[in-house]
Parts: C-alpha cells; sequence; structure tokens
C-alpha cells in the first residue's frame, strides 16, 4: 500500500491518588489523602457520550491532547478540548501536536474543529480507523516521538499486518522523548506489553532546522497485563555521545566526562562515539542502565552555548536518581506504559524511581475515556520507590 502524507519528586510520607469513573455519566479524579493537593476534574461525560477536557489541569501540556486522540480513536468516543497546553509558555497547538491531529484524523476518518497552529480548543469526532502506511510531514523540530506515541496503539491494535510509519521532524527534542529512548527504552518495554515494533533513524533532527526521519515497522498487538516490582541487579550501563556537522571531539569530552562521573559513583560504563547525519548540527550523550529485561535510559542534550561536560552531567544526573530507588521502570516510561496496561485485561503493578504529575495527569486523561481504577502511590520516604496498580 502506498504511504499517504500528511503536512503539516519522592514524597516525606505515602500518598494515594486514585484515578477511576465512578458512573456512566460523570467521571471524577479523587484524591484519597489530605496532604495530597487536589487536581481539578480533567473531565466530564456528556449525554452524547462526548468527552470534555480541560488542557490546563494536571502538568498542562499536549500529553493530555495525544493521550485523547488515541483513546478517542480506540474506543470511537468524540471529544472537546478547551484550553490546549494553556500551562505553556506558547499555549494551544504548535505544528507537531497539530501534525498529531491530522495524522490521527486521517487514520481515523475523523471530522475535526480547531486544527490550527495556536488553536486552544478543539473538537474530535472519530470514524473508523483504516490501518495502512503513513508518512507524515511535521514541517518543523517538532517531536516525530509524539506523533509516533499518538499513532502507535489505534495502528497496532487494528492492523491484519504491519504498517510503515514514516515520521519527518525533530527526533532530539527537549521536551519530548528523542530516538535512543525510543529505540533502547519504549520499544523494548512495548515488546514485554504485547506490541513488536522496529525503528530505525536514517536522519536525525534538531532544533531549529529539524529535518529528521523516524520510521517505524509497527506489527499487529494487543496489550497485556504487568507486574514489576522487583528490580533485578544491575548488569551494565552503556551508551552512545553523538554529534552532527560538529567536531568530533565534543562527543569525546561528554564520554570522558560521563565516564568521569560514573567511576565517582561506583559504577563502569561503554560509552560509544557516533557521528549522525542531518540537515543541522546537534549533539547528545544517552545513557542506558540495564537490569535484567528493564532497561531505562537518560538523555542529556546539546544546546547552543552549552557545554560537552554540562550535556554528560545532565544524563549522569538522571541515571543516578534513577539508580538510588530500586525500582524497574523509570519516571520517562512510566507514563508511556500506562496506557497500554489500561487497555490490557487483567490486574497490573509497577514500581517507579519517582512519581511525576505527567504520570498523574495521564491516568485522569484514561479514565475520562475508561472504567480503570489507577491508583498512584508515592514513595514513603527518600529514595523509595512510588507504585502504580491497575485493579482488574
Amino acid at each position: 500500500m502506498q504511504p499517504v502524507s500528511t503536512s503539516q519528586v519522592g514524597a516525606k510520607s505515602p500518598r494515594r491518588w486514585i484515578a477511576h469513573t465512578g458512573h456512566a455519566t460523570v467521571a471524577q479524579a479523587h484524591v484519597m489523602a489530605p496532604d495530597q493537593p487536589k487536581l481539578k476534574a480533567l473531565y466530564s461525560h456528556m449525554c452524547d457520550s462526548r468527552v470534555l477536557l480541560d488542557g490546563s489541569v494536571g502538568e498542562g501540556g499536549g500529553q493530555i491532547l495525544r493521550t485523547a486522540l488515541t483513546l478517542s480513536l480506540l474506543t470511537g468516543r468524540p471529544f472537546r478540548m478547551v484550553k490546549v497546553r494553556a500551562n505553556r509558555t506558547k499555549p494551544g497547538l504548535r505544528p507537531q501536536h497539530l501534525a498529531a491531529v491530522q495524522a490521527a484524523a486521517l487514520l481515523g476518518d475523523a471530522e475535526v474543529q480547531g486544527a490550527a497552529v495556536g488553536s486552544r480548543e478543539l473538537t474530535f469526532n472519530p470514524g473508523a480507523v483504516r490501518p495502512r502506511d503513513l508518512t507524515i510531514d511535521i514541517g518543523t523540530a517538532g517531536a516525530t516521538a509524539l506523533v509516533l506515541h499518538t499513532l502507535h496503539l489505534p495502528l497496532a491494535m487494528h492492523a491484519e499486518s504491519g504498517v510503515r510509519l514514516t515520521l519527518k521532524g525533530g527526533t532530539f527534542n527537549t521536551a519530548a522523548p528523542s530516538f535512543p529512548f525510543l529505540d533502547e527504552t519504549w520499544r523494548r518495554l512495548m515488546a514485554r506489553l504485547g506490541f513488536s515494533i522496529g525503528l530505525t533513524m536514517p536522519k536525525a533532527g534538531f532544533y531549529p532546522v529539524g529535518g529528521g526521519r523516524l520510521e517505524a515497522w509497527i506489527e499487529p498487538g494487543q496489550p497485556k497485563r504487568l507486574i514489576a516490582t522487583e528490580r533485578p541487579p544491575l548488569e551494565r550501563i552503556h551508551g552512545v555521545a553523538g554529534v552532527a556537522g560538529l567536531d568530533r571531539s565534543i562527543a569525546e569530552r561528554m564520554k570522558a566526562r560521563a565516564i568521569e562521573r560514573l567511576l565517582e559513583a561506583g559504577f563502569e560504563a561503554e560509552i560509544r562515539l557516533v557521528e549522525w547525519s542531518s540537515a543541522s548540527s546537534g549533539v547528545a550523550l544517552n545513557l542506558v542502565a540495564e537490569h535484567g529485561d528493564w532497561p531505562a535510559s537518560f538523555l542529556g542534550l546539546g544546546e547552543r552555548g552549552k557545554p560537552a561536560e554540562a550535556v554528560a552531567d545532565e544524563a549522569v544526573d538522571e541515571l543516578l536518581a534513577h539508580e538510588a530507588v530500586s525500582a524497574p521502570i523509570d519516571p520517562h516510561s512510566a507514563d508511556q506504559i500506562l496506557m497500554p496496561l489500561a487497555l490490557a485485561k487483567g490486574r497490573s503493578e509497577f514500581t517507579i524511581s519517582s512519581v511525576t504529575e505527567h504520570l498523574r495527569t495521564n491516568a485522569s486523561t484514561i479514565n475520562a475515556f475508561l472504567d480503570r481504577s489507577i491508583t498512584i502511590v508515592e514513595g514513603e520516604g527518600e529514595n523509595m520507590p512510588g507504585r502504580v496498580v491497575l485493579a482488574s
């Protein structure tokens, strides 16, 4: 089939937060302890089954929109969102969010109102999902990973055979997963949950030019439950220090700094030097901590005026914070696996090294569409893991 193109941290005492849909007509988020600040209700179910979402609550970013698009395609329920990305410096739809909306509309034959850059309100009325190969050009350095996350589950859960998704834009982004995380951690966790994905990055894309290319081969799959409460011993730390359009010595400095910092903390690491093909210059260092079948990735990303050593420190600091807490799931992955687990049959439970606002917000958005109890408990003290339970 020919491609179709479209433009465009730990608490001192445990805190328990439960999201669930209690009735067919009204869904609410409940705070179960007085010391946990209440989140405003993200949603309400209208008499026509349309979901109303307030994009200003919780983390107030694009994740609410992406989760809503995915679940609207999977459940067939339309939604209306107001105050889109209200908590961001540039509120409303940005090109990468618009690309996700347009791609979801294309995939699900949806009727959409408000699909424009800067729009702060959006109405999405899905039709039937028709899996096929897609090529999507964001047109900027916007995150290809966020478009991939929006389309992955609808494609995998509806496809009868493998489909290819080609995304053009940014592959290294400050506020979104970058390609090394997708390939080293997200892809492998999805395999544990029942989804086989192949990923390649023929060309890297950095801000502000973009021009990167991410290709995903998505096989049909259905979600599986997960129990991940114990972390196996650390087997190794490895990673890549890479540059695009810049001198290789920058990558060497990042590597040297990361190895020095990790040795000081008692860890050894193997770090490869790479040079990425790209339309613009960029630098990044990605570290992966391997605990048996549980990989966790941590990225440091360069920008103009930022020393190579500071890029390395970013990745090392995040890795060391994760290693200080005995939990198999890292903060970046927790909200990524929550939606497939909410769609899986049976009870799931996992521990995480840090509970984030993204995770809580994602739970609330999921429960706008699904009747699924999700309990999030923060760690009981410093360096204690948080816990997420999805009831049967």
